[in-house]
């Protein structure tokens, strides 16, 4: 499956421009992109309702470079929703039309590599997923170690 394919969660998609977050966040939760197009943001719902297009989100990462979305994990609000890790798979997979049978199970983990991108999901303290684009994250990655590198010397 191709980035394209990839579902959308609460509005936000895989490769994404991180300007297009403030219409999915909405005006009252302040957003301001890194002039250098990476980083990441952080909302918690804990003690506020979350905007329309997040309801039933508890907490949410948004990771970004090069100016887009390559990663979201939500943390979902568990109340009267089921916790066990199948459900939850079966769930996703139903409503994001994913093949259920293409879940790895470990370790209460699941994982779906979708070849372009990947899910993760599981139940152990709220119910989880996260999205990541392969490629964005790899090159993110190489950058970040690159860094180091130059920093060491």
């Amino acid at each position: 499956m191709s980035i394209a394919d990839s579902p959308s969660i609460t509005g936000l998609k895989l490769g994404m421009p991180i300007a297009d977050l403030t219409s999915v966040i909405g005006p009252a939760i302040k957003f301001k992109p890194t002039k250098t197009g990476e980083g990441v943001f952080f909302q918690n719902f804990i003690e506020q309702e979350p905007p329309p297009k997040l309801t039933g989100t508890r907490t949410m990462y948004v990771r970004y470079f090069n100016g887009k979305v390559y990663q979201i994990e939500i943390f979902l609000d568990d109340k009267d929703q089921p916790s066990k890790l199948e459900e939850f798979t079966n769930r996703l997979s139903t409503y994001y039309e994913l093949p259920r049978e293409a879940w790895t199970v470990k370790n209460d983990r699941a994982e779906m590599d979708c070849g372009s991108f990947r899910v993760n999901a599981d139940a152990i303290l709220n119910r989880h997923i996260e999205l990541t684009d392969a490629a964005a994250f790899a090159e993110f990655d190489q950058k970040k170690q690159r860094s180091k590198k130059v920093k060491k010397s």
